[in-house]
Order: structure tokens, then sequence, then C-alpha cells
């Protein structure tokens, strides 16, 4: 009979095994990777941290995130394969981090196993892990952040910390905590853990304040200012999470639990759901807001499966842990009616529109001439591949856009609310992409008034302030163009007369 041991180690190893598996089932790629991947490659181009070159504007959520990949970049790797792989990493490493910080929560070695097991079996996270952005480094970072916090770990937790404030902005909230924390139990001044965790952040925040000449990132602004129905967008966004995954009550029931016996890690826990219920949830599919905590909630659970079997006979506690991972398994893989919509908008995305817009975007960059710029939304892979000047039509990069007031905020799609179609054209770019970049089996008929129409209501409700004057009609003209035998690009391109110098 082998150790105990070897066997943990030879589960952790399976569980990493299913995750890579899991990861290369979904095979995603998101389109807003590529915003970072443009901020990289301009930086190592010379032009700055920027996404158009002569323009500062802080339109990415993730400072470290940004950087590494600049740092891959600058040692010869192509930046979107780097992306990909280092996400995949930080994810794999999550796992056996995860089950050090069940541990340290209390859980039995066995049943410490819960906690990677959810972590590998989530179909969101494993949607996310290879998708070229800072999900799962930042999931790798909160595990490890409340891990060595636990284990007594005072400037380990705090370096884990300050890489997790960098990696997104809500990873303020950990400092928030574990300064907490280590203030009530370490010997030392909680304050020098507070100078350490949170010293790299308040360089950035120099750094951008000089760089950018603003306190917040632009996404901020971009993103939020919804008040009220902006959260209640998010609590449903929160609760078609639980549906599809952990369950609502199961959550609330932990909750309550995991708050009297576990306080840092379940207020660390709740307070980044309440987080993303106060900024709206997000507009893109598979649930990447929601992923941040899972490795807290992932330990809390294995923790109170731990609690529950210390009432049970001992020879029934294998049955009982096998039954759980079992039930981890079956219930992380079902299709409530919910996960339909995110999960056919997550195929959507990596059938067809990111094969499509990366091929927009390459033919941009072959057929458009010198100083021609493009208004498109999204922006992403348009223009990573055309490397051209692109006006966000969202506000993302565009610090005009990002601060207009709107009092509908919190009703549309999130992330997709702020626009400003008049001023879009008043920038003359020479062509314009509406319609999602509309792609077509045949050429549109050029006749048509709009000539791209509109199916899908969310983007007409961002785009239709394009067509509140004649302005489009009178500097635009109707264009389609072949990329492939069945495929055509349907645009406006601005009129020669109107072409600045």
């Amino acid at each position: 009979m082998l150790p105990v041991n070897r066997l943990l180690v030879g589960a952790l190893v399976a569980l990493v095994v299913l995750h890579v598996l899991h990861v290369l089932r979904y095979n995603f790629v998101a389109d807003d990777a590529f915003i970072s991947l443009r901020y990289a490659a301009n930086l190592l181009a010379g032009h700055g941290l920027v996404f158009n070159p002569g323009e500062r504007v802080e339109g990415f959520t993730s400072p470290l995130w940004t950087l590494l990949l600049a740092g891959f970049g600058a040692g010869g790797f192509d930046l979107l394969a780097a992306a990909r792989a280092l996400g995949l990493l930080c994810s794999v490493l999550a796992l056996p981090t995860t089950y050090w910080l069940a541990r340290q929560c209390g859980a039995t070695p066995r049943t410490a196993l819960i906690a990677p097991a959810l972590l590998a079996c989530n179909g969101s996270l494993a949607c996310w892990a290879a998708s070229g952005m800072e999900t799962a480094l930042f999931v790798g970072l909160i595990a490890a952040a409340f891990a060595t916090a636990l284990a007594g770990g005072y400037w380990a937790s705090a370096s884990w910390t300050a890489a997790a404030t960098l990696a997104r902005p809500e990873g303020l909230l950990v400092l928030l905590v574990l300064g907490i924390h280590h203030k009530r139990v370490a010997s030392r001044c909680g304050l020098l853990w507070f100078f350490v965790a949170g010293g790299p952040y308040a360089l950035w925040l120099g750094f951008r304040r000089w760089y950018y000449g603003d306190w917040l990132p632009n996404t901020y602004y971009a993103k939020t200012g919804g008040g009220w129905a902006q959260m209640q967008r998010g609590l449903d966004y929160l609760r078609d999470y639980a549906a599809d995954h952990e369950g609502l009550l199961l959550l609330l029931g932990l909750a309550v639990s995991a708050l009297l016996r576990r306080p840092t890690v379940a207020s660390g826990w709740l307070l980044f759901w309440l987080a993303i219920a106060w900024v709206g949830g997000d507009g893109l599919p598979m649930y990447r807001f929601a992923l941040a905590p899972l490795p807290l909630f992932a330990a809390l659970a294995a923790a109170c499966v731990s609690f529950l079997l210390a009432f049970l006979p001992s020879g029934k506690s294998g049955v009982v842990v096998a039954a759980v991972l079992g039930g981890a398994w079956a219930y992380t893989h079902g299709s409530p009616p919910r996960i339909k919509s995110h999960y056919s908008a997550y195929q959507l995305q990596q059938q067809v529109e990111i094969p499509r817009w990366t091929e927009v975007g390459q033919w941009f960059a072959a057929s458009a001439p010198a100083g021609a710029s493009i208004a498109v939304a999204p922006i992403g892979a348009v223009a990573y591949y055309s490397k051209l000047e692109v006006r966000d039509m969202l506000g993302l990069t565009d610090r005009h856009m990002a601060r207009r007031n709107r009092s509908d905020l919190g009703r549309g799609w999130a992330g997709h609310e702020k626009h400003d179609g008049q001023y879009v054209l008043s920038r003359r770019p020479t062509y314009l992409l509406l319609g999602n970049v509309d792609v077509t089996a045949k050429p549109r008929d050029p006749r048509k008034r709009p000539f791209i129409p509109y199916d899908n209501p969310h983007i007409w409700a961002r785009e239709q302030d394009m067509f509140a004057t004649e302005l489009i009609f009178e500097r635009y003209r109707p264009r389609s163009v072949q990329l492939a035998p069945g495929q055509y690009l349907n645009f406006y391109e601005l009129k020669p007369e109107f072409r600045q110098p």
C-alpha cells in the first residue's frame, strides 16, 4: 500500500492533468486579451505603454499582466502564445496552492483535495485559463496570498498581495482583508505589512498620475457609474453563476458557516462578490469576474466537509470524500438553462468571432494605406493585427467617451453602454466597422440605409447614435471586400474629399 503522501501527490497530479485537458477542450481566446497584447507590443516598439501611439490612455486593467507579456515579447516569444501559456501555467499552479489553502483552513489532507478538484472541474475557469487574459494569474495570486497569510508567512503574504494589487483592481480587497488579519495576529506592526504589500501599487498609482494624468484607470470610467441599476445587474450575474455552478443555497450556507469559523477567508470571498455586484457583472461569457474568489470558496468548502466528516465513523470518510468529488464533477459539468446562453456566447466567440476579427485585422494590415484609422467595437483582435490607429467606440481606450454621464447605465450590455457616435464621426476615422464587424456570405446592398442591418438590440443600442444625423451618409460610402470565398467584410469608408491631409 502506497504511503498517504504519495497518494495525495498522485491525486493532485491527476487533478492537474484533468484541468489541462479541460482547458484544452475549451481552447478559448478572448478578444479583450488583444488589448493588453497591443499595449505590450507598442511598449516593445518604443511607443510607450499606449494603445495608439501618441495617446496616453490606460485602457488595460492589469499592469502586471501587460508588463509580464512585454517581458516575454522582449525575450523573443510570440505575445499571444506567451499569454496563453502563462495563463495555463498560472491555473495549474493554482491547484496545489488551493490545496495548501484548504489545509490552512483546517481541512484534512484527504478532504483538502476537494478544493483543487473544484477548480479542476470548473468549466468557467477552464475556459478563461488560456484565454490570454490575466484571470488565472489573479486567481493564483489570491490563493497564494491567503494561504501564506494563514500559514504565518508575513513577508510572503505581503509579496503575493502586492502582486495581486497590480494584477487586477480588485486586488486592493486582498490588501484590505489580509492587512486587517496581520494587524490582529502578528507581533509586528500591521502598518509595516501594509507598506510592503501596498508599496508597489502606490508606485503604480504615482506612475499612472504622471503618465496618464488620472488617478483611476480609464476602464473604471468606461464601465462604472450606473448606481443601483448596475448593482442589480451584477447581482443577477452572480445569481446566474450560482445557478450554473455551486448553487445559491450552498454558497449562502457555506458563507454563514465560514464567517463563524474562518472569518478572514470568508470575508475576502464575500467582498469579492460584492465588488462584482458593484461593477455590474461582465459582458463576456463564462463568468470571468466570478472566478477570482473561487480558491477561497473551494478551500472553505473543503474545510466544511472536513468538519462534518469529524462526526462520521472513520471508515466511511473515504466514501463520503469520493461522493463529494464525484458530485462536484457532475454539478460543475451540468448544463442548467442559464448556462446555455453563456456557453453559446463562448462558442460563438471561439468558433466564429475571434477567427473572423483576426482575419479582418490582417486584411487591413495588408490593404489599408499608411495613416489610415479604424473605428470599431470590439477593438481587440482587429486593432492588434491591423496595427492601425483604432478608435474604440466603447470608450475603453478613449478618455472622452469613458467619462460620459448616462442615465440608463446598468440596464444594457455590461461594458457596452457608453458611446458617442457623433463624436466618433467628428474624428473622421478612415473606416467604420459597425455591427460588431459585419462579415457575410454575400456583399451587403450599398443602397440600403443603414447599409449594415441590426438584428442584435444590444449592438443597435450602442451604435444607433451614429445615425442621429446625416453626417455618416455625407462623409462615408458603403463598401464590401472579399476576405475569402464566401466571406465579405462590409464597412463604411471615408470619402476621399473628407480625408485629412
